[in-house]
């Protein structure tokens, strides 16, 4: 019976999509786009469009798919528009029907002519679809969501670019999803200087990587503003490691909007070098930034107090912090004094434990708590996270695991006030689970991809009421 219902389902569905493909057309320039409030992705309503700026073809730094994930009790339409880069004919679209509790993986170049760059808008019908990126690159692997909204400034607080000693490697990804031409001014803070490139075309639906490794040479630390001047763009910065301290690919979307409080739910020291960046964009504003620790147990410790200048940027290596030698994980969260706002990400280098091999992983803080995420997980070692940054409230939080066979409640647990608490995914169990995370309260919620020789970090998605 439910092969019935479904072989049912798509030949109604496939009529469905075929009306919405003849009466598409082409879009005005003008054409409506959601509201900017968050920095972390965010599904609301019965349908949402989703902005991946990509990354490369086969062959290159980091090869792309993208990986669609249902967690709603019905199938979905997904309708997917690639985006090249260069000169060459327009990449056309194809639609995916995804099931209900499933993932269905897209390989871009598979849609996309001959292109070095790669990109896509997704159009879904069903608020409960996330749409995330997957990366292969020689160096290793990642996995971020797409933006669900464009923006007129991003910001990029982290990056590096000493190629010949250290095989580092940083590029930004102007993703132009509309009808006219964007134009851009981008700002550099290196520790090598300040720099900047003026009047960049991003043309009508045409994705350009700049590369910061040719602009800002032999830099260790090097930060981005990125004003929109003319239209509105998607932003992701892509980060290669090839050198004897690091190997591994970090590809990261850029922050949308700053803000005056971030969360870093999965924070570690000891068996891994973290450090957070954190950027003031304001020209003429000094900003003084507090990083606040949330550790296990009863443990209290002062936060880290940073004074950043503007348009200047402050990176912390936890490990020379010798107030956290006693910490292995915690979560931090970045309060501005002042209510000044400010941009972060979190990078981090391990060794995996099984083989040896250095990975690289980095994610930009969630800038919003809500009471509803959904959080795609794999990875044998994977964990979720999950911080309750009130005052005084209680969070009961019930997980819910959702696969092609339904949904079942793994877990309900309370999460006192300033508290965290780390969900393996050998509790939720299942095969790479799709993970609904429903509280009572508002809370946060962060993933910690871990595999056998890869790592990487997410937030997850925002899926209700948002504060």
């Amino acid at each position: 019976m439910r092969t019935l219902r479904f072989s049912v389902i798509v030949v109604i569905v496939g009529a469905l999509v075929s009306a919405l493909l003849i009466d598409q057309g082409d879009r005005p320039a003008t054409e409506p786009v959601a509201p900017l409030r968050f920095s972390v992705p965010e599904v609301t309503g019965e349908q949402g469009t989703w902005f991946c700026p990509g990354g490369s073809a086969p062959g290159g730094r980091a090869e792309v798919s993208l990986e669609l994930v249902n967690a709603g009790s019905e199938p979905a339409i997904a309708i997917i528009t690639g985006v090249r880069s260069g000169t060459g004919v327009a990449a056309g679209q194809t639609t995916e029907i995804v099931p209900a509790g499933e993932r269905v993986t897209v390989r871009l170049a598979d849609h996309i002519g001959d292109s070095a760059w790669l990109a896509a808008v997704v159009e879904v019908d069903s608020g409960d679809v996330v749409v995330e990126q997957t990366f292969v690159g020689p160096t290793g692997t990642d996995r971020a969501p797409c933006h669900t909204r464009t923006a007129t400034r991003w910001i990029v607080p982290s990056g590096a670019t000493r190629r010949a000693s250290h095989g580092e490697e940083m590029l930004i990804l102007l993703l132009n999803p509309f009808y006219d031409d964007a134009v851009v001014d981008v700002v550099f803070d290196a520790d090598v200087g300040i720099d900047s490139i003026d009047g960049i075309v991003v043309p009508a639906r045409r994705v350009v990587a700049l590369d910061v490794t040719e602009e800002v040479t032999v830099a260790a630390r090097v930060s981005a503003v990125i004003d929109v001047i003319a239209g509105r763009l998607a932003v992701a910065r892509l980060q290669v490691f090839n050198g004897e301290d690091r190997v591994g690919l970090a590809v990261t979307p850029a922050v949308s909007e700053a803000s005056a409080v971030w969360y870093l739910p999965t924070v570690h020291r000891g068996t891994r070098n973290d450090v957070i960046s954190v950027i003031n964009p304001s020209p003429d504003e000094t900003a003084k930034v507090d990083l606040e620790i949330t550790a296990d147990g009863d443990t209290r410790l002062d936060p880290i107090e940073l004074t950043i200048r503007p348009g200047r940027t402050v990176a912390v290596v936890l490990a020379d912090e010798t107030r956290l030698e006693m910490l292995t994980e915690f979560s931090i969260t970045a309060r501005s004094l002042s209510g000044l706002r400010v941009a972060v990400m979190i990078e981090s280098a391990r060794g995996a434990a099984r083989d040896g091999i250095p990975t690289a992983a980095a994610t930009i803080g969630a800038d919003v708590a809500s009471i509803r995420w959904i959080a795609a997980i794999e990875g044998d070692e994977s964990v979720i996270v999950i911080l309750n940054p009130a005052d005084s409230s209680i969070a009961t939080v019930q997980l819910v695991a959702i696969d092609a066979e339904g949904r079942r409640v793994v877990a309900e647990i309370e999460v006192g006030p300033g508290r965290r608490t780390v969900v393996s995914a050998a509790e939720i169990g299942g095969d790479r689970p799709i993970v609904e995370n429903v509280s009572s309260v508002p809370v946060v919620v962060g993933r910690d991809l871990i595999g056998v020789s890869s790592h990487r970090m997410a937030p997850a998605v925002v899926a209700g009421p948002a504060v």
